[in-house]
């Protein structure tokens, strides 16, 4: 009996990381150590408090059970109560706040929420690649947008052809962004609101590294904005500032048709996050400030540490005003891939090649900034034994 697989699957495009990680999995068994500047979870440890909880939390029976579908009322009252302290976003807990597992699922799943097979998703690039996959799942099509230095990589709406923005249903926005560090302002998410509201598109914001921004006060939410909730949605991770990644929950917080629906999918597809997990996390937000106050700091001086020696070695970047990623232009006479090669095969350094990133990626790599002092003390010799290669070839 032959076996075949549906058309959606087929059409899904393979993971674009899946033969970067064979290369550095072929790499990693040669025994030398590689130093990993590719990876795209912060470093520290989870908080003993957050450990304590989960145990706490394991041995409740109620969290053996069932739960209900849209999650517990405590986790959903608190996340309420955190984004009007920490944003002053007024959100409903029962149909405006929608939990997840883990922001990768749900960003996945709003082109199937929204779309109908061969809609037309704006995409700004570079980008993260996995919202394409979720995409190729509604059956819809994708056009990218290409983000430029000189305006901040902020997408310039005025520059969108006027095709595209005729037929487009959904825009997907990223900040911090992931790969390149870039931070959106309150007057861009304004300006988003107007534009989206007159072409009748919805707005997709993925703010997971809302706490990693160096600049002064906060990262701006989506949902600040007045009339944000008329036209979309914003993603919250709790992996990256907790450091509980491999718990898997988030939320979106928006517009009260798309999160039911949001809600309709998660029913079919994943019934209820493990209870224990959501009591974690209402232990992470009511002591939010005490568990992330040291990321500004760390980041900033690894931010500060690196570039000043990249500087010095002749690179050219764009320096991160948050996020937790360098966007480093290659050396004359290199792609993203040959580059990324050389790093990993001789220098024994792990990065992520630009252009598994989108157009726009194909001369930059990424390098992590989740690397203690020592880490990056190692990748600031490596680095400049490369210049010494190059300069003396």
């Amino acid at each position: 009996m032959k076996i075949e697989l549906s058309n959606t699957i087929k059409n899904i495009p393979e993971n674009v990381f899946y033969p970067i990680f064979k290369l550095i999995s072929e790499e990693s068994s040669s025994g030398k150590p590689l130093l990993n500047a590719g990876i795209g979870v912060p470093d520290s440890d989870t908080p003993e408090l957050l450990l304590k909880e989960l145990e706490i939390a394991i041995r409740k029976p109620e969290n053996m059970r069932y739960g209900a579908f849209d999650g517990k009322i405590t986790l959903l009252n608190e996340i309420s109560q955190w984004l009007k302290e920490k944003y002053n976003i007024d959100a409903n807990p029962k149909d405006e706040i929608a939990l997840v597992f883990g922001t990768k699922s749900g960003l996945s799943s709003i082109p199937s929420v929204l779309l109908n097979p061969n809609d037309t998703v704006l995409l700004p690039v570079p980008s993260y690649p996995d919202y394409i996959q979720g995409i190729a799942l509604a059956q819809a099509k994708y056009e990218e947008i290409e983000l430029k230095q000189e305006n901040n990589y902020l997408v310039d709406y005025s520059d969108i052809p006027e095709k595209l923005v005729k037929d487009a249903k959904l825009i997907f926005l990223n900040y911090p962004s992931n790969p390149i560090g870039a931070v959106a302002t309150k007057e861009f998410y304004k300006e988003t609101v107007t534009w989206a509201k007159e072409h009748n598109i919805v707005v997709l914001q993925d703010h997971a590294y809302s706490d990693f921004y160096y600049k002064d006060g906060y990262s701006p939410a989506f949902m600040q904005t007045i009339g944000a909730k008329d036209v979309g949605i914003e993603f919250f991770s709790f992996s990256k500032n907790f450091s509980i990644s491999g718990l898997r929950i988030g939320f979106a917080v928006g517009n009260k048709e798309i999160i039911r629906g949001l809600k309709e999918y998660n029913t079919i597809f994943h019934a209820n996050i493990y209870g224990a997990i959501q009591d974690t996390v209402v232990t992470a937000l009511k002591n939010h400030n005490l568990l992330t106050e040291h990321i500004k700091e760390t980041y900033s001086k690894r931010i500060d540490k690196i570039t000043s020696k990249l500087d010095e070695l002749g690179y050219s970047y764009f320096k991160p005003d948050g996020g937790i990623f360098i966007w480093l232009k290659v050396k004359d006479g290199y792609d993203s891939q040959s580059f990324f090669e050389l790093l990993l095969k001789k220098y024994r350094i792990v990065t992520m090649p630009g252009h598994v990133f989108g157009y726009g990626g194909e001369n930059y790599i990424r390098l992590s900034l989740s690397l203690s002092d020592e880490q990056i003390d190692i990748l600031i010799e490596k680095l400049e034994s490369l210049n010494n290669d190059l300069n003396n070839r």
